[in-house]
């Protein structure tokens, strides 16, 4: 696995994973606890956050490794979320009102299937206020699948 940090600016309680030509809106019927999707950007995962606005530290980790459970992934993590994608382009972790560039955060080595986990810890600690020194901490893990396993959730830190 390859790994990558970043720190992001959110807005609106949220950011994306996305390729930068998108502006995603997520559809109730897609709301988890963590994660949102799009129907018309089927390759954009938005992601929520706990504070309102501000940065937040983000982790990417990409490659072909077999995953561990969600569960056992989540070991002090507060809570974790997962779908399955197809991806046809490079994503980037895009801020929502585009104030700071997006980082480059993946490049598939052919469109295909992908598993999206998505790992959260802190968003209680400044909750629906804004922030000027990152508390909250997210770790993505990006990897192809041949088969959709179904969206699952793990953890639960009160906010969804």
């Amino acid at each position: 696995m390859t790994e990558a940090r970043h720190q992001i600016e959110v807005s609106y309680h949220q950011f994306f994973l996305a390729p930068t030509d998108c502006s995603p809106i997520f559809d109730h019927a897609t709301v988890g606890p963590l994660l949102a999707l799009d129907p018309r950007y089927p390759d954009a995962v938005i992601i929520f956050t706990g504070c309102s606005d501000g940065p937040v530290n983000v982790t990417v980790h990409t490659g072909q490794e077999p995953l561990p459970s969600l569960a056992t992934a989540a070991a002090g993590w507060e809570v974790g979320e997962q779908v399955t994608i197809t991806i046809q382009n490079e994503l980037y972790l895009v801020p929502l009102m585009g104030n700071t560039p997006a980082p480059l955060a993946f490049v598939p080595q052919s469109p295909g299937l992908y598993l999206i986990r998505v790992l959260a810890r802190g968003r209680m600690t400044s909750y629906d206020t804004p922030t000027w020194v990152a508390t909250e901490d997210y770790e993505i893990t990006i990897t192809p699948v041949t088969a959709d396993p179904g969206r699952q959730v793990t953890g639960n830190d009160g906010i969804r």
